[in-house]
């Protein structure tokens, strides 16, 4: 059993060594397509800057600075708001009292009380009851 060890453990070191000498590949840096006369440098010399072209730069254009003045007249024209049509009068449902503090938690974090309204399918003067009278557990 224990030259099976060995045997395996050989195998393993193989598989990892040839592993890592295949990551190391692949970062390399790829050689440089030369002509033939030219003599190959050594493999450890480090290759001079001459042989190697000169990279270009990257330029990213820039739009023109507006100036402040220009930037304050010419503001982005706001879209009108659309009137909100108002609501038909509708049968007049009741509103569990379990529900009262969600109105007025709506009404307070930024529903008006006609959105509020449409949402539970009641008049805007029921939201504003509720609303205006915040102990009340009942509807009147």
């Amino acid at each position: 059993m224990p030259s099976e060890w060995a045997s395996d453990a050989r195998v393993d070191r193989e598989k990892i060594d040839r592993a890592r000498q295949n990551a190391e590949d692949l970062f390399k840096p790829r050689p440089q397509h030369r002509p033939a006369d030219a003599a190959a440098p050594a493999e450890n010399s480090v290759p001079s800057t001459e042989s190697q072209p000169r990279r270009q730069p990257r330029v990213f254009s820039v739009l023109p600075a507006v100036p402040i003045k220009a930037a304050e007249t010419e503001a982005p024209a706001q879209p009108k708001p659309t009137p909100r049509q108002r609501t038909v009068r509708r049968e007049t449902r009741t509103i569990p009292a379990s529900q009262f503090g969600r109105i007025r938690a709506l009404t307070s974090y930024g529903m008006t009380q006609a959105q509020v309204a449409d949402l539970y399918g009641v008049s805007v003067e029921e939201i504003e009851r509720i609303v205006r009278e915040p102990n009340s557990s009942h509807p009147a």
